[in-house]
């Protein structure tokens, strides 16, 4: 699963990706001990999540002869 670090800082604001939720944390603390504020971690819910459905892809039916 991918995390979304989301921060901003006076004049930019960054968003982040990591693929777990402790490195994620970890990055999050760092940017506030850094300066940043408005620190916010989210789960990336653009992604397809890894590993699929247990009843397959379409595209696994799709290959099935």
């Amino acid at each position: 699963m991918t995390y979304l670090i989301l921060a901003r800082d006076g004049t930019s604001q960054i968003v982040l990706k990591r693929d777990s939720e402790d490195a994620a944390e970890k990055k999050a603390r760092e940017l506030k001990e850094m300066g940043w504020f408005e620190v916010e971690v989210r789960e990336d819910k653009t992604r397809p999540r890894r590993g699929g459905s247990a009843g397959g892809s379409p595209t696994d039916a799709a290959m099935t002869p």
